[in-house]
C-alpha cells in the first residue's frame, strides 16, 4: 500500500486550528448566522460589502496557532454565503476587494503562515447560497467554482491543503471532482485534498485524489486502508463550543473533552482540527485563548509523542493507547487521577493499565512529565505489559499521562504505515 510523502508530513503537523472569518462575524450569531437566524438576504449582502476589515491582523491567528502548538491553520476563503475572503480578480464583485478598504484578507494571512512556518489550508465552499447558477444552472455553477479555486491555486503561493465542504448538499449531482481536483495537482501537487462528508457520513472514502477523510464532530476512528490503492488519513473537526463563526455562546467543551478527543485521533492515526471563533481583527476570545494556551502546554511537554509517534498494533485496554517511534513505545493514559491529602481531597487512582501484542526488550519505563521510574510488570510470554498508573500530585494535573517506555529490541511490530 503507497504511503504519499504528503500525507506523512501531514500526520506530523498533529494539530491545526479551525478559522471561520466572513461577513458574518459582525453578528457574533456563527457562521449559519444568514440562514439560521432567517435574515433578509439581500440586506445581508448588502452588509457583507458594507463591512470593515482595517482591524484585521493576520498576526492575531498566527500567535494563536502558536501558542495551542497548531502547526497548521484551516481558514475560510469562501463559506456557503458565497461571500471570497480574497480577490476573484473580476470574476465576481461579491468579495473583500469591494469592501471599504479593499483588503485581500487571504493573501494576508497565507503571507503570515508563510513567514511563521505554518501550513495554510484554504476552506472553500462548495454550496453557494449567493450564487445564482447553483440552484439554476448547476454545470455553469461548476466552471464558476472551478475558476474560484484555480485563483487561489495560481496566485497565493504554497497552499498546504484544500478543504472543501458542501457536496453533501445535492448528493444527486455531478460535481466534476475529476476535473477539480486536476486543476489543484497541476498547480499545488503537494496540497492535501480534503472534502468533507459531512454530520451523517463520516469517515466515508470520497474520489481516489482525496488524501484525508473527515469526522465531524464525531470521534476519528482508525481507517480500513487494506484494499485501497493508497493510504488515507483521517481528521477530526471539533468546535470549542457548539457553532464554528464566533457567537454569544459560552457553552465551551471542557479541556478534558479536547485534549481526551485530540489524543483519540491521534490513535486513529488522524489529526484533530479544532475550531475556534476569531473576532474582526483576527483575535480570539480571552477563553478560547485560556483553552489553547493549555492544549500548547500538554503538547509541548510531550511533542515528541503527539507530532511524530505512529499508531501501531500493540494494544492498550480503551481508553488507553500505545504510540511507537523506532525502538520506543509511549504508553498513553487516560485520567490516571489524582494523589491528596484525605482533609483535602480524596485521592483516585486507577488499576493497572494493560497492553498487549507488546513483543520487546524492556530496559526502563519512566513518566514523561516527571521522570519517575513506573511502576509496571511485564509478562514476556504473553507479551503483556501491566502498567500502574502515577496519580497527579495535588497541586498538578494533565489530564493524561504518557509513559516512555525504552526497549532494546521491537519485534514484530507494526504502525498504521505497515498494517
Amino acid at each position: 500500500m503507497k504511503v504519499e510523502e504528503r500525507i506523512k508530513s501531514f500526520y506530523e503537523k498533529g494539530l491545526g486550528l479551525f478559522v471561520h472569518y466572513g461577513p458574518y462575524i459582525q453578528y457574533e450569531h456563527g457562521e449559519w448566522a444568514m440562514r439560521l437566524r432567517n435574515m433578509d438576504e439581500k440586506l445581508y449582502e448588502k452588509k457583507a460589502l458594507e463591512c470593515c476589515y482595517s482591524s484585521f491582523r493576520a498576526e492575531n491567528l498566527i500567535q494563536a496557532a502558536k501558542a495551542a502548538g497548531a502547526k497548521y491553520l484551516t481558514f475560510t476563503a469562501r463559506h456557503h454565503d458565497g461571500f471570497s475572503m480574497y480577490d476573484t480578480r473580476g470574476l465576481s464583485e461579491y468579495d473583500v476587494m469591494h469592501t471599504p478598504g479593499g483588503r485581500d484578507i487571504l493573501k494576508e494571512w497565507i503571507d503570515a503562515c508563510h513567514e511563521n512556518d505554518i501550513l495554510p489550508f484554504v476552506y472553500h465552499t462548495t454550496l453557494d447560497w449567493h450564487h445564482e447558477a447553483f440552484d439554476r444552472d448547476f454545470k455553469e455553477y461548476m466552471k464558476y467554482l472551478r475558476q474560484s479555486v484555480e485563483i487561489i491555486c495560481r496566485n497565493y503561493g504554497t497552499i498546504g491543503g484544500f478543504w472543501f465542504d458542501g457536496n453533501w448538499s445535492k448528493p444527486e449531482e455531478d460535481w466534476e471532482l475529476d476535473e477539480l481536483y486536476k486543476m489543484i495537482r497541476k498547480y499545488q501537487p503537494d496540497a492535501i485534498i480534503i472534502n468533507n462528508t459531512g454530520l451523517d457520513e463520516p469517515g466515508v472514502f470520497g474520489h481516489r485524489e482525496i488524501d484525508c477523510v473527515t469526522f465531524e464532530q464525531g470521534q476519528a476512528q482508525r481507517l480500513n486502508c487494506k484494499d485501497k490503492e493508497k493510504y488515507y488519513m483521517g481528521e477530526m473537526c471539533y468546535p470549542i463550543n457548539d457553532h464554528w463563526g464566533i457567537a454569544d455562546d459560552i457553552n465551551c467543551k471542557s479541556i478534558r473533552q479536547i485534549l481526551k478527543s485530540m489524543l483519540q485521533a491521534r490513535n486513529a492515526g488522524g489529526n484533530f482540527l479544532l475550531g475556534v471563533g476569531a473576532k474582526l481583527d483576527g483575535s480570539l476570545s480571552t477563553i478560547h485563548m485560556g483553552f489553547l494556551e493549555e492544549i500548547g502546554t500538554w503538547i509541548k511537554e510531550n511533542e515528541d509523542v503527539f507530532y511524530s509517534a505512529l499508531p501501531c498494533d500493540v494494544k492498550g485496554f480503551l481508553p488507553d493507547f500505545c504510540l511507537s517511534q523506532q525502538n520506543t513505545l509511549y504508553a498513553v493514559v487516560m485520567e490516571p487521577g489524582t494523589w491528596g491529602d484525605e482533609c483535602v481531597l480524596k485521592t483516585t487512582a486507577r488499576n493497572y493499565s494493560v497492553f498487549e501484542n507488546l513483543d520487546a526488550d524492556i530496559e526502563k519505563v519512566i513518566w514523561k512529565d516527571t521522570g519517575r521510574e513506573a511502576d509496571y510488570t511485564y509478562d514476556a510470554e504473553k507479551k503483556r505489559l501491566f502498567l500502574k498508573p502515577e496519580p497527579f500530585s495535588y497541586g498538578y494535573g494533565r489530564i493524561i499521562r504518557v509513559a516512555e517506555i525504552q526497549c532494546r529490541q521491537i519485534r514484530n511490530l507494526h504502525t498504521i504505515y505497515e498494517e
